[in-house]
């Protein structure tokens, strides 16, 4: 039975926090854009390559390893008219936040879920083999993390809620016995840039 070896799971880089003020969500190409990162957003967006994928040999964070397989969130079409009940979002950040490091790695990102859809997404990811990277929305981590672990959750709590402060994280679910769902849970600080934390979230 195929199933991951390791899904790492991170948070979309920084974003604008109040509408027309600084700092500013900006496009690849520095356009204003609310649904983009801020410069610090695209600067861990950057950074993540080093983390992931350095250039002088493996992840410098023994429970990393490099992805073989990226999914991030897919933005809704902004001209689309969501339902009321619809929790899809338009944010680009979480593509943004793994480009950087998808085209290094030569890894076209999956696109195929986006916010609302964490349940798929899993059914999806557990039939993959290797490392997988998932860039996501902060509210539904949680989401991924429990549709993953099913009925057997790890001895380590994951933690139920995924602070709006934090962006500085990688959860880590490394399979025990492939096939037999069972997994361990780790907390990655990234440290990339000035100000990040060395906690985890409890």
């Amino acid at each position: 039975m195929t199933t991951p070896s390791k899904v790492m799971i991170i948070r979309h880089g920084e974003k604008p926090t109040i509408k027309h003020q600084p700092p500013f969500g900006v496009t690849a190409d520095g356009e204003q854009d609310w649904e983009s990162l801020t410069v610090r957003g695209w600067l861990r967006a950057g950074a993540l390559e080093a983390l992931f994928a350095p250039s002088n040999g493996p992840p410098p964070k023994p429970a990393l390893a490099k992805p073989s397989l990226i999914y991030a969130s897919k933005p809704r079409d902004p001209g689309v008219v969501a339902p009321e009940d619809d929790d899809s979002s338009k944010s680009k950040r979480p593509l943004q936040t793994v480009t950087p490091l998808a085209s290094k790695l030569k890894i076209a990102p999956n696109l195929g879920y986006g916010k609302g859809d964490e349940a798929a997404l899993v059914k999806d990811v557990l039939a993959q083999a290797g490392a997988i990277l998932i860039c996501w929305q902060h509210e539904c981590i949680y989401e991924i993390a429990r549709n993953l672990v099913g009925t057997n959750p790890p001895e380590r709590a994951i933690p139920s809620k995924w602070p709006g402060d934090r962006f500085d994280l990688v959860w880590v679910l490394e399979s025990l016995s492939p096939g037999a769902g069972r997994w361990i849970f780790t907390q990655v600080p990234q440290q990339l840039l000035v100000d990040d934390k060395d906690t985890v979230i409890t």
